[in-house]
Formats: C-alpha cells, sequence, structure tokens
C-alpha cells in the first residue's frame, strides 16, 4: 500500500492540486511514450506515431537527438530516424526530460533562475539513480522516472502561491529542514505533492513510493530500495553540482537510512559517488 502524508498534509495536498491542477499535468505525450516503451516488445511504428502529434515536443526531442552527445552519423530530421538511431530506451529517458522540463519554466528571472537549478538536480540524481539501478536490484526506467519527479512538487509549490516560496528559502536560511520549512508556509512538503500527483497519473505503487526519498519523523519504516536509490542520486547530484558533500541537515553522504536498504557499506560510499558523477558528466546534454 502506497505510503500517505499525515492528515493535515494530506488536506493540503488535496487543497493545492485542485486549485492547480494543470501544473501538476504531464503532457499526455509522455504517458503514451512511457506506455509504449513500457510494453514487451516495444513498437517503434506506434511510438513514433504518439510523438509526432505534437509539434513542439517533436521538435524539442529533435534537437536533442542532434545535439553532440549522440554524435550521430547524420543529422535527423524525422522521429522515426531519431527512434533508429538513438533507440527505444534513450528516446523514453529522453521524452520523458522534455516533458518534465516545462514544468519547470517560471515567470520571473528569479523564478527561472530557481527552477532550472531545481531541474539541473532532478535530471541530475535521476541519471545517476538510473546508473546505479542495476547494481541493487532496481528498474532503470523506475530509477530515472523517480529521480526526474522527486523534486517535481517543488514546482508546483512555487507556482501555486507566487512569492510564498522566498519564505520557505528564508527559514532554509535560518537552519530549519526543508521540508518542514515547506510544511510551514504551504500545510504539506514538496515529497506530498510528488506522491499524490503521480498517483493521480496512474503511476505503479513501487514509482509513487520511490519518490519517498527523505525520512520524517511519522514515518513508517519500510521496504524502498527505489527511494534509497532516488536519495543517493540527490546527494551525487549535490556534490556534481557544488564539488562537495552539504550537511545541511537535507543531503548527508549517503543518508543513514539507505545504507541497509540496499545493503551498502560507508566503505563503498566513495565508489558508488565516482560512478554517479561519471554517468553526470556523460548525460549532461539534458542540462537545457
Amino acid at each position: 500500500m502506497a505510503a500517505q502524508p499525515h492528515m493535515d498534509r494530506a488536506s493540503a495536498v488535496a487543497r493545492i492540486l485542485a486549485n492547480n491542477g494543470d501544473l501538476a499535468a504531464l503532457p499526455q505525450v509522455v504517458f503514451k511514450v512511457m506506455e509504449i516503451t513500457g510494453t514487451d516488445p516495444a513498437c517503434a511504428v506506434a511510438l513514433e506515431r504518439a510523438i509526432v502529434v505534437d509539434p513542439g515536443f517533436s521538435a524539442k526531442l529533435l534537437a536533442l537527438a542532434n545535439s553532440a552527445h549522440f554524435a550521430l552519423p547524420k543529422k535527423v530530421s524525422s522521429i522515426k530516424d531519431a527512434i533508429m538511431f538513438i533507440g527505444l530506451r534513450q528516446v523514453r529517458q529522453t521524452a520523458m526530460a522534455v516533458g518534465v522540463f516545462d514544468m519547470f519554466l517560471g515567470k520571473s528571472d528569479s523564478e527561472s533562475r530557481r527552477r532550472r537549478a531545481w531541474w539541473r538536480h532532478s535530471v541530475d540524481s535521476a541519471t545517476a539513480a538510473k546508473a546505479l539501478a542495476k547494481e541493487y536490484g532496481v528498474d532503470e526506467n523506475s530509477a530515472y522516472t523517480a529521480g526526474l519527479l522527486h523534486w517535481f512538487g517543488r514546482t508546483v509549490l512555487d507556482k501555486s502561491n507566487p512569492g510564498a516560496y522566498e519564505k520557505v528559502i528564508q527559514l532554509q536560511d535560518r537552519g530549519v529542514p526543508f521540508w518542514q520549512a515547506e510544511e510551514a508556509v504551504y500545510g504539506c512538503d514538496h515529497r506530498d505533492v510528488a506522491m499524490a500527483s503521480a498517483a493521480s497519473w496512474g503511476f505503479p505503487e513501487e514509482l509513487v513510493n520511490g519518490l519517498a526519498y527523505y525520512r520524517r519523523p511519522d514515518d513508517h519504516p519500510e521496504d524502498n530500495r527505489l527511494g534509497a536509490l532516488v536519495a543517493i542520486g540527490g546527494v551525487i547530484a549535490d556534490v556534481a553540482l557544488t564539488g562537495r558533500i552539504r550537511n545541511d541537515g537535507s543531503a548527508k553522504a549517503l543518508p543513514d537510512w539507505v545504507l541497509p536498504h540496499l545493503g551498502i557499506s560507508d566503505e563503498q560510499t566513495d565508489k558508488i559517488i565516482e560512478k554517479g558523477l561519471g554517468a553526470i558528466t556523460a548525460g549532461s546534454h539534458l542540462h537545457f
């Protein structure tokens, strides 16, 4: 059974999503891409048809396919060619990134800077989590999707009440943990919003629970390998951005609770971070 937020937090989440439902809507094309690539075998023709109906989405996907990262033998001008050259799995990952990116756009310069930083953290977390997934028995697609969406709730909170997130940042600057700061301002935190949104999209229960990537005092201890992997991805994303490990109460190397979930020893930490950083460097083409 998916973890449920505290009743007061649940009411706050319901209010935010009811009043701002359009802020928590993935493009329909993303759902189609996930549905098609989740079948075995996936159908390239069906995938092409799902994407070409959205011209803006198609243009962004083609721009990424033609980026230096893929080093294709020729420029591709069609979704069909993009699928053929970069493969179904990469199209799925790139489509997810393109679809989620628009949710992080801001109207003001300060909003855009903040949300683009959140976006970069999300992409880097997803990339690192995916790189480590197979080693710890976690599905790579689930690891990437959960990593990409684990900060999505922040942008929903930010958009739901313009200017209010500045109060969250001020509380954090005074040493208040981020989830407590968000709850003080909004009545819930971004984890609650992300999990509720993912559940409303019909995402699998494992993926919804994978967005519970940090621990609160009222959490029930339960096996959450995906959430633990996303937590590790977040730590590695912080290292990629700052060159050092944050120790402000929101990210430590590595959070104690993740170690037993994945069977990690303290001695393995450096190796894990190094592997994740390598994947982030290789995947930097998604830093739009």
